[in-house]
Parts: structure tokens; sequence; C-alpha cells
């Protein structure tokens, strides 16, 4: 990877690094290898041979996999007499029914809607690349990255580990077929992911696309949906690839950050302390605290589920938290020290944040199941919903950040002996 002069930002290969600003030449495309940033190393193109149909044909029984889920059960279980099944939609509808609106509606977002959306994007741009409209294409494609994070699938199934091994102390669970096929949908979506080469798809359908003019302005800008640099009279134009509007940093992104740290660092705090759910076995009731369910898991002898719990559901959160106040306040000091470790903490933190709805999944699965009154039922509390809420919120908040922002002052560093 070479830096781009400033007169090539129209080319067809010239971005601008998401991680770290720098202008560079992405090359000619050589299948296997991967095109790097040289000052951050942020991956630019993992370039691969160019082939729709294996990824297209991974999705396509992605697609299928997903609606076999949606309609048949999930799990069953027998408890003191009594029958319960649950599909891929109780959980949201009996954490609805107990007053969690929010968190069912967050549940029912990241395994049911966004998992169809990523879906119906990545089948719509490999389907259509031949026949439907480019713009139409792009206008789609370019929500395919930031939906990926949402779809949940993966760290619903590890909720499901662990709300199966507290379902087996109380019932006889029966595994149904929508398990599989989750898994099934899972498998094949990763599959979709790993072999699709995004930057190949755009270049696709930009040989379809009418050529767009050149820019002319002096403003030298990379689009945030598909990486193109674009010549700009000033920001909130459109990109002259994907059309998404133009913005050469994330509007107020320091001070959109700190009210999204604070606000889940202010959560942070009743959503360990508040019981988590409230589980009720023979008329006796019990509440659960996030750490007193981990204390129980490792009583069991369940170490491994424990420890991931331990770090998906406390330490990744409070991690979160510290690394984007590190981050913030270095930045608005503007201090170009540690930067490499500021980069790669940031980017450690903004793909494990979706790892702690582990156990928002695990509580939606248990009230899902165990309704059976006083035999045994399972009920969420106010510490679900306020942890659910900081996840969210440290999700947003690394969202809103803009790395570039940490190697500006680098660059204003280096000026003066320039």
């Amino acid at each position: 990877m070479s830096p781009a002069p400033p007169l090539l930002a129209d080319a067809p290969d010239a971005r601008e690094c998401p991680q770290c600003g720098q202008l560079c030449r992405l090359g000619p495309r050589r299948p296997g290898m991967v095109a790097e940033c040289p000052r951050c190393a942020e991956p630019l193109w993992r370039m691969r041979q160019f082939d729709a149909s294996f990824p297209l044909a991974c999705a396509m029984a992605a697609l299928l996999f997903y609606l076999f889920a949606l309609a048949a059960p999930f799990l069953e279980i027998e408890a003191y007499g009594r029958f319960a099944q649950a599909r891929l939609d109780t959980g949201p509808a009996q954490l609805l029914a107990q007053g969690w609106g929010l968190v069912a509606a967050l549940v029912f977002g990241v395994t049911l809607l966004a998992p169809a959306a990523k879906l119906g994007i990545l089948l719509l741009a490999l389907g259509g690349r031949h026949s439907l409209p480019p713009r139409l294409l792009k206008a789609a494609l370019r929500w395919y990255r930031p939906l990926s994070p949402w779809a949940m699938l993966d760290v619903y199934l590890l909720g499901f580990l662990v709300a199966y091994t507290r379902l087996t102390g109380m019932a006889s669970v029966h595994l149904d077929t929508a398990l599989y096929a989750l898994i099934g949908c899972m498998l094949a979506t990763a599959a979709a992911d790993g072999s699709l080469d995004l930057e190949g798809l755009w270049r696709a359908l930009d040989q379809r696309d009418t050529p767009p003019p050149p820019g002319v302005g002096d403003e030298i800008i990379g689009c945030e949906a598909c990486g193109l640099l674009n010549h700009a009279t000033a920001e909130g134009e459109q990109c002259r690839r994907c059309h998404a509007p133009l913005r050469r940093r994330k509007p107020h992104s320091i001070s959109r950050a700190w009210s999204l740290v604070l606000a889940a660092a202010l959560l942070y705090v009743p959503a360990n302390l508040y019981p988590f759910m409230v589980v009720t076995q023979l008329a006796r009731t019990q509440s659960f605290t996030i750490m007193h369910g981990i204390v129980e898991l490792a009583q069991a002898g369940l170490w491994p589920l424990a420890l991931l719990v331990f770090f998906a559901s406390i330490t990744i959160p409070l991690a979160k938290l510290l690394i984007m106040v590190v981050i913030l306040v270095t930045t608005q000091l503007r201090r170009p020290t540690l930067l490499p470790l500021r980069a790669r903490a940031y980017r450690i933190i903004d793909f494990v944040g979706r790892w702690s709805m582990i156990d928002v999944f695990m509580v939606s699965i248990l009230a899902a199941l165990l309704r059976f009154g006083q035999f045994a039922n399972v009920r969420a509390d106010l510490g679900a919903s306020c942890f659910a809420a900081v996840v969210v919120l440290t999700i947003f908040a690394v969202n809103a950040f803009d790395p570039r922002l940490m190697w500006d002052a680098l660059d204003a560093a280096q000026e003066p002996s320039a």
C-alpha cells in the first residue's frame, strides 16, 4: 500500500483509511492478499477471486434455514407434569408481556429483524447485480456493513447454551428442529461473509453504472459507506459511487461519545446491583443478579460457562467504558502518544461489544419456556433492562467516536516540522 496523491483522489482505487485517515491506493487485485493501511495496518481490502456464486448460494441456504427456524419450534420442556414449547419469537413476546418492552424490542430486532435484513441486502446485491438498477443495489449495499454487527445469531446461540445449563436442572429439555436450523443459518451466513469480496462487489456494480462526473471541489472526503474518495466542495454532498452523504469526520463525535459513555456508566451500577431475573420454583422465589448467576454456574462445576458469562457481562462492558474514557480524554488533549496501542484497543472493543448480549438472550429464553406459575417461572427484572441499555449504549458510543480524530493529533504535531 502506498499513500495516494491528492490529485488521484477521484481514482477508483483511492481510499481513506477509516481508522486513521491516511490516503492510500489499493493497487491491483491479487486474490489471497490483504491490502492494509500503511500507517495503522487496518485491512482495507481482503482480496478474493470475485465469484458471486458461492456467497450467493450460502446466503440462499441461510435464508432457507432462517425461514424454517421461524416456523418450527425451538425448544420443548416438561416439568412437574406440564409441557411448554417456544419459538424464536416467544422470548420477546414474554418480555413484552412482563412489561419490558424495550428489552423485548432489542431481542426481537437483533435475533429476527437484523439477520433478515442482512440476508435480504446480500441476496439483493448478489442476485440482482446483472438485472436490477445499480443505484438501487448500491443504496442497499451501503447498509450491509453497519447492519452486520447487529445480526447476533451467534451470540444468541451462546445465550441459549447458558440457558440450557439452567433448564436441565429444572426440567426435561428437548431440542427441536428450529435450533438446528438456527445453527445452519449462522454457519451459512458466516460462510457468505467469509467468501464475500465486498470491494469486488462494489467494483462489479460500478461497471454496470453510468460513470459519475469527476469531483470538482478542493475537499477530499472518504465515503464512510463504500470507502471511495471524493473531491467535494463541502461536507454533505453525495458520494459519487453510493450517494451517501459525505462527512470529513463524524459530526459531534466527541460530545456524542461522551454522552453515551456517561449514560452507560450510570446504568452499569444498577445493572449489576439490581436483580437480573426472578426465578420461582415450587412456590419458592429467588432473585438473581449477574454475579449471583455466575457464582451459581461455578458452583455447578460449569467453569467455562461461568468464565464466559463473567467476561461477557462484567469484564467487557467495564473495559469498554474505561478504554473509551481514556481514548476520549487523550483525543481531546490531542496527545499523539501510544497511538498504535489506542487504535488497537479501539478495534478490540468495537469487535467484542456485541458479545455482552449473552445474558440478555439467556433470560429471554428462560422467560419463554418457564411459564408454569408457582411450579416454575422466570421473570426478567430491572437489572436486565439496565444491562441491555448498557450494552446498546456502549456499542453506540464506540460507533459514534471517529478514530481518525486520534491520528489528527499526530498530523497536527508533525505539521511544524514539515
